[in-house]
């Protein structure tokens, strides 16, 4: 097979053995390796010219070397130099406003008639409106909450049958917050960041991300800080009793090589 280098990704030689990184956030070491099995495997990360990747035949390289570019596929830093063209369903998005939309939100937001991906925007809608939504959506969804003065969250993403709904979230914030009605025009809306934010989000979902199961990323707009929260099943919920627990199948991606299923 024919692999290129992901141009994510670089390869450095060190004394304790080869890093493999995409940036200070992402490297693993490859550690204890000789040297020269080392150069070899970096050697596939420099480019044959400027902006123009390497390509190798995993077939011609030497055993020593070809024992870890199984190793280095799998991090995603090589990849097959000729991927066929997919064909897979793309993932049509739509957008549910829960409460007033003011002008110029939903012209930003993805509006396809049949979605397989819901976004739920909560403007100046209760908790309790977050309810409603969960019992009339059937499919999977994320939620994009714009209520606040300063503070915008994402998440959960929620597939229904498969973990915490957003009628689970309606519970326990209001358990923990009350559910007063939000001001006509929360101060959130403002702010372009949360749009982007939760625009990203789904692109993320759509490689078959999962990070947003179960999960709310809070983001303080003042502060530029974020705290990330679980979201757990609530006893009372009464969306899920009503729901069908068990392996889901996503209805985007190619399911045999994105993370399309959830358990």
């Amino acid at each position: 097979m024919s692999l290129v280098a992901d141009p994510a990704w670089h390869a450095q030689v060190r004394d304790e053995g080869l890093v493999v990184y995409a940036g200070a956030d992402l490297a693993y070491l490859i550690p204890d390796l000789p040297r020269a099995v080392a150069v070899a495997l970096a050697g596939l990360f420099e480019p044959v010219l400027r902006g123009v990747a390497r390509t190798v035949d995993e077939s011609r390289l030497g055993e020593p070397v070809r024992r870890h570019v199984a190793q280095l596929r799998t991090l995603g830093a090589l990849r097959p130099a000729g991927l066929p063209a997919e064909d897979v369903k793309p993932m049509g998005v739509g957008t549910r406003v829960v409460g007033e939309a003011p002008a110029g939100l939903v012209e930003r937001l993805p509006h396809d008639e049949n979605p397989d991906l819901l976004l739920v925007v909560r403007t100046t809608g209760t908790l309790v409106d977050l309810i409603e939504v969960a019992r009339e959506t059937k499919v999977p969804h994320l939620l994009l909450d714009l209520a606040y003065h300063h503070t915008a969250a994402v998440g959960p993403f929620v597939v229904p049958g498969a973990g915490a709904c957003l009628a689970c979230l309606a519970v326990r914030a209001g358990r923990r917050w009350g559910d007063p009605p939000p001001p006509p025009r929360p101060g959130a809306l403002r702010h372009d960041f949360p749009i982007s934010l939760a625009l990203q989000a789904i692109q993320n979902i759509r490689s078959g991300s999962l990070a947003l199961l179960d999960t709310v990323v809070t983001v303080n707009l003042d502060e530029f800080t974020t705290t990330r929260e679980s979201v757990l099943p609530a006893a009372d919920c009464e969306i899920c009793p009503t729901v069908e627990f068990g392996r889901v199948s996503l209805p985007w991606g190619d399911h045999e090589r994105d993370s399309s299923t959830v358990t």
